[in-house]
């Protein structure tokens, strides 16, 4: 096991990363092991621009995509014989497959729509998201549930600041095609740090986007599982994990404590400042992880900086 030291900016905000990986009994996200169907997801507009705020009476886009832990691989129809959300008072909402799909990407391209009704009450919405399999006659089953860090959760409020905009495209970015057999699944998103260089901050800290002002700081966080063993990745089992992004310095992802003390959880994170002469549009963030075992976990995520 190798030691994971922060490199560049260090965050200090309520994603913030502690390099206290040694403390005692640390609780990994979602759970030691994921023994069943990985899935991973994020609520997006309808063009793709992640955001954890809603107000009433406006559309949450799910999206998801999910690895099946017999053959490694990314699901497709053909295996699925249910995936759908789940939302406290509301009716379920079924997952549909399909990439050019309003708010959908090649690597996340199950989607469903929610319209928040106008009376839906004020906060943080726990909502979960179920799959079930068809696998040889097994019933392979899965669940998502958010990361505690309540700002990056999806919230309603009346006063929820606008979704930065526009996202990019539907694109390729994800954890791998379809069919091809993967070592490691990862769940990466992003959050807007609460100490930007040479940007205003944000109105709610820590919470999801995927679009950017030069200035401002990225934080990437991650949670995954090796697929081999199904313990979730640590510093027990993985031996370097970073992010690269073209033209920048490479930035280690460092594993901590997340979330209000009582009841935190452990995951991947680490922060990127925008430089003031970025160039503006689509910017890929490489995720690796090389584990300890030899094998090696990745994932493109991407990004849209606006002026």
């Amino acid at each position: 096991m190798r030691a994971f030291l922060i490199l560049g900016v260090a965050l200090v905000t309520a994603a913030a990363v502690t390099a206290s990986a040694s403390a005692a009994n640390p609780v990994p996200f979602p759970s030691p092991q994921v023994k069943q169907v990985f899935i991973a997801a994020q609520t997006v507009t309808a063009d793709g621009a992640m955001s954890s705020w809603f107000a009433p009476g406006g559309s949450v886009v799910f999206r998801a995509y999910a690895v099946d832990p017999v053959s490694h691989k990314v699901v497709d129809p053909k295996t699925v014989r249910y995936f759908y959300v789940t939302i406290p008072n509301q009716p379920n909402v079924k997952l549909k497959y399909g990439a050019a799909a309003p708010g959908a990407s090649t690597g996340l391209p199950w989607t469903g729509t929610w319209t928040v009704p106008a009376s839906y009450s004020a906060g943080v919405v726990g909502f979960r998201i179920l799959i079930q399999l068809k696998h040889n006659g097994k019933q392979l089953k899965g669940q998502f549930v958010q990361m505690p860090v309540a700002t990056s959760m999806l919230n309603i409020s009346a006063t929820a600041p606008p979704a930065f905009s526009p996202a990019v495209p539907a694109g390729t970015a994800g954890a791998g095609a379809t069919g091809t057999a993967l070592d490691a699944a990862l769940y990466v998103d992003t959050v807007n740090g609460t100490r930007p260089v040479g940007a205003a901050a944000r109105p709610i800290g820590c919470s999801q986007t995927n679009v950017y002002k030069r200035g401002e700081q990225v934080v990437v966080r991650v949670w995954g599982t090796d697929l081999s063993t199904t313990d979730v990745l640590s510093t027990d089992n993985v031996n370097t994990a970073h992010f690269s992004i073209a033209g920048q310095p490479d930035v280690t992802l460092n594993y901590g404590p997340h979330g209000v003390v009582g009841s935190q959880v452990y995951f991947w994170a680490n922060a990127w400042i925008v430089p003031a002469t970025y160039p503006m549009g689509e910017t890929t963030i490489h995720v690796v992880f090389n584990l300890e075992s030899g094998k090696t976990a990745t994932y493109d995520y991407t990004i849209n900086v606006i002026p």
